[in-house]
């Protein structure tokens, strides 16, 4: 393989997975010309040091918005076309003025509501007994309530509003029922911020609309929107499809949820390792284009090019973590995986996406005793989106006679 350029992506069978093919790149051709179905030729790169060099220099645009970018096919590209907010300058100034409205400080305030809605999610599974469905019953309903919440979307319009965020982000839907969804969403939207301007209230919105830079510069409404967005892309489907692998990965390894079960003090570092081992996606890999000639792991990428940056391969790095192809919830948390990004781009989401899980699986492991799956795992479907791939339905069962009924 080494020399050659081979086709991409490479198939599994399995969505739990990781390509066999990663392993050996690694070790033998960690920076290789790869083929795509369209016939677009790219680089794919799969070692954590040379995923984390890439993804931290700014030479390396997130701006595919391209003639001569690469497409995964001949009808679709790589996504996040046109964002405004790629590159420095404007990535930077816009990041700035988020970060002083969503600072980690803020998210922690969320912590009590975050706990709150989950016991109540879990009292409503444990009412209705089991089997149920984890991905239904708390998974997708978790990090989308607590986002309209955080972002100030009355109780009132909340359902609808999450109607709207879930079609609008469906693969399951048609391009016109999707875009739709997209139109009535930014209606919705528009005339929030309005309101919020009028009146402004302690969420994220208002904050958002009210912070300055040192120009004294705001965000326009457009920019307050694509925020608004980037925040429901980011912190919807990504953080249940987290939820729902990490739960599949704990069923796989009997031994490691046992030892979560008994000693939850390990839930930081369990909560890290399975971000590190089971991240969201099918591993595909996320993109960059090349705006000069540029060394990666001593081999030079010509301008123009376009990166595939593998992550989940990285994340596997036995260089960089020890044993990497085992799961571990001991692992030391020192071990920084790659899963929210590296460099300036790195996901200001991951404090929230993290406190959500641990708070989920540790609310669910304390209340539903011998929680385990209830279908052969070969049964469980999964979602035909590559970037935010998640189980559609994880169907659990637990000891109804052992399980805790109510929350203090």
């Amino acid at each position: 393989m080494a020399g050659e350029t081979c086709p991409y992506p490479f198939l599994k069978a399995d969505p739990m997975a990781m390509p066999e093919e990663f392993a050996w790149l690694r070790d033998h051709d960690p920076v290789c010309p790869v083929t795509l179905p369209s016939g677009d030729r790219a680089w794919l790169v799969t070692r954590y040091r040379d995923v984390k060099a890439v993804l931290s220099d700014t030479r390396f645009s997130r701006d595919l918005n391209r003639p001569d970018a690469a497409r995964m096919n001949t009808a679709i590209g790589f996504g996040n076309y046109g964002n405004p907010f790629a590159d420095p300058p404007v990535h930077t100034r816009w990041r700035g003025l988020v970060a002083k409205a969503f600072t980690p400080r803020q998210v922690e305030r969320l912590r009590p509501r975050v706990r709150q809605i989950v016991e109540e999610l879990v009292d409503r599974l444990i009412a209705t007994g089991p089997p149920a469905d984890i991905m239904e019953g708390l998974a997708f309903p978790l990090p989308i309530t607590v986002l309209c919440e955080m972002i100030g979307v009355p109780v009132e319009d909340q359902v609808r509003f999450r109607g709207w965020v879930h079609d609008m982000l469906s693969s399951e839907l048609t391009s016109d029922e999707r875009a739709q969804a997209a139109v009535t969403l930014i209606e919705y939207s528009k005339a929030l911020t309005d309101t919020r301007r009028r009146e402004p209230a302690d969420d994220l919105l208002s904050r958002l609309i009210q912070v300055r830079d040192e120009d004294d510069g705001r965000l326009d409404d457009d920019e307050l929107f694509i925020t608004m967005m980037t925040l429901l892309v980011a912190g919807y489907k990504t953080t249940a499809a987290q939820l729902g692998k990490g739960l599949l990965t704990l069923f796989r390894y009997p031994d490691q949820l046992a030892a979560l079960a008994e000693d939850p003090s390990l839930m930081d570092s369990a909560v890290e390792e399975l971000l590190r081992y089971s991240p969201p996606g099918a591993g595909v890999g996320i993109t960059r284009y090349a705006t000069e000639d540029l060394e990666v792991g001593g081999v030079v990428i010509p301008k123009g090019s376009t990166v595939i940056v593998a992550r989940h391969s990285g994340n596997r790095d036995e260089e960089h973590f020890p044993d990497g192809e085992t799961f571990d919830v001991r692992r030391p948390t020192s071990n920084q995986h790659l899963t929210f990004g590296a460099g300036p781009a790195f996901c200001f989401g991951a404090p929230l996406a993290r406190m959500e899980m641990a708070i989920a699986l540790e609310v669910l492991l304390r209340r539903a005793p011998q929680l385990r799956l209830a279908v052969p795992e070969d049964e469980v479907p999964w979602t035909s989106d590559t970037a935010a791939q998640a189980p559609e339905a994880v169907v659990v069962a637990w000891e109804p006679e052992m399980a805790i009924i109510g929350h203090a």
